[in-house]
């Protein structure tokens, strides 16, 4: 397991991989609630707890410092937020949409990485037994006469 400073050095690196991702993406409105970063949602996309986002003090720094630099590209100004509903239910129901999208592909990775792992497992599994069977064979012909087959 990790020492506490690897394990905040790689909390930063998510964080920060995740700033990026959501750059790329400008999908910055699906993380905002009440004129801040969604603090639940960051640390749960970013996979560590929200505590990570209070008690890391370079992931605090660089949020603090990510929502400052939203502020002053007026992403995170209530003035901008402020939409009809409809379009709120809209921009919800797309999010929701892209969230489980991102968790389906993550789930298929997954997926395709342990069905390849449990291929070389059962081909493991079939030359053990194939060695199994000749050594078996050696035992039986050394119990019974004595003298070592030679291979």
């Amino acid at each position: 397991m990790a020492n506490g400073q690897a394990r905040a050095a790689e909390n930063i690196a998510k964080f920060e991989a995740w700033a990026a991702e959501r750059q790329v993406a400008g999908d910055w409105a699906d993380y905002i609630r009440q004129g801040q970063l969604n603090r639940t949602e960051v640390a749960a996309e970013c996979g560590f707890a929200k505590s990570v986002l209070r008690q890391n003090p370079a992931v605090k720094t660089a949020l603090e410092a990510l929502e400052a630099r939203l502020n002053a590209e007026n992403i995170l100004s209530p003035g901008k937020r402020e939409k009809s509903p409809q379009t709120q239910d809209e921009a919800a129901s797309s999010s929701v949409d892209r969230r489980i999208i991102t968790i389906n592909n993550r789930s298929e990775q997954r997926v395709k990485a342990l069905e390849e792992q449990n291929a070389a497992l059962r081909a493991e599994v079939l030359e053990l037994r194939e060695q199994l069977k000749r050594y078996r064979m050696v035992d039986d012909h050394l119990a019974q006469t004595g003298r070592m087959v030679r291979p």
